[in-house]
C-alpha cells in the first residue's frame, strides 16, 4: 500500500526564515515588544514543529518509509543547525530583512540624498529606522565610502559630519548588496544609541 508523502516539514524549514526575513523587512523589526516577544515565540513554534518532526521522522522509520523519514527530518536537522550558530542566523535575518526594506524604499531614500545640500563636501546622511534604547539600526549614505575605515584613517572633514548623526555613539556598518549602480555608497547601520 503507497502511502502518501507530506512536504510540510520542508516547507517548514525554508518558509521560517523567509518569514523572519520578511518581518525584519516592516516598520515592526525594531519595536521593542516584537525583537523581546515576537521572535522568541516565533522562534518557539519553530522548534516545537521541528520536534514534532523528530517523532514524525522516528515513526516514519519504523514503518519503513525511507522517503518520508528522509523528508520529516529535514526540519530538525536544520533548527539543529540554526541553534548551533543561533547569532549568525539571527544576523542574516536581520541583514536580509535590512536589504529587502532598502530595495523597496530606496526611491524615497535617494529623494532625502538628493534634497539635501552637500555645501560644498561630499554628502553623510544617516537614516535611523529605530530601535530600542541601546542600539537602533538604519542605512548609512557616505559618498566618500569612509565609513569602513579605520577611526585613524577617516578624514577630520568626515568626522566632523558624523559628530551631527548616530554614527557618534559608535557604528557598525556592511554595504547594502546589490549591484554597484543601486547600492553605490549605502550601508546598512547599526548605531550604539
Amino acid at each position: 500500500m503507497k502511502t502518501k508523502t507530506y512536504l510540510w516539514p520542508l516547507w517548514v524549514a525554508v518558509g521560517f526564515p523567509l518569514l523572519l526575513i520578511a518581518l525584519d523587512a516592516t516598520p515592526l523589526a525594531p519595536d521593542f515588544f516584537f525583537v523581546m516577544m515576537g521572535w522568541p515565540f516565533l522562534l518557539l513554534v519553530w522548534a516545537g514543529s521541528g520536534v514534532w518532526a523528530a517523532f514524525l521522522t522516528v515513526r516514519a522509520l519504523r514503518k519503513r518509509a525511507w522517503r518520508q523519514a528522509a523528508i520529516d527530518l529535514v526540519l530538525p536537522l536544520v533548527i539543529l543547525g540554526v541553534g548551533l550558530c543561533f547569532t549568525g542566523f539571527a544576523r542574516f535575518c536581520s541583514n536580509a530583512g535590512d536589504t529587502v526594506h532598502f530595495y523597496l524604499r530606496r526611491p524615497a531614500y535617494v529623494k532625502i540624498v538628493r534634497a539635501t545640500s552637500p555645501n560644498g563636501n561630499v554628502r553623510l546622511l544617516v537614516i535611523n529606522m529605530g530601535g530600542m534604547s541601546w542600539a537602533s539600526r538604519g542605512f548609512a549614505y557616505d559618498e566618500s565610502d569612509e565609513i569602513l575605515r579605520e577611526s585613524s584613517t577617516q578624514s577630520p572633514g568626515w568626522k566632523v559630519r558624523a559628530q551631527n548623526s548616530e554614527l557618534v555613539c559608535g557604528y557598525g556598518a556592511v554595504p547594502v548588496p546589490g549591484p554597484l549602480a543601486l547600492t553605490r555608497h549605502w550601508y546598512i547601520a547599526s548605531f550604539a544609541c
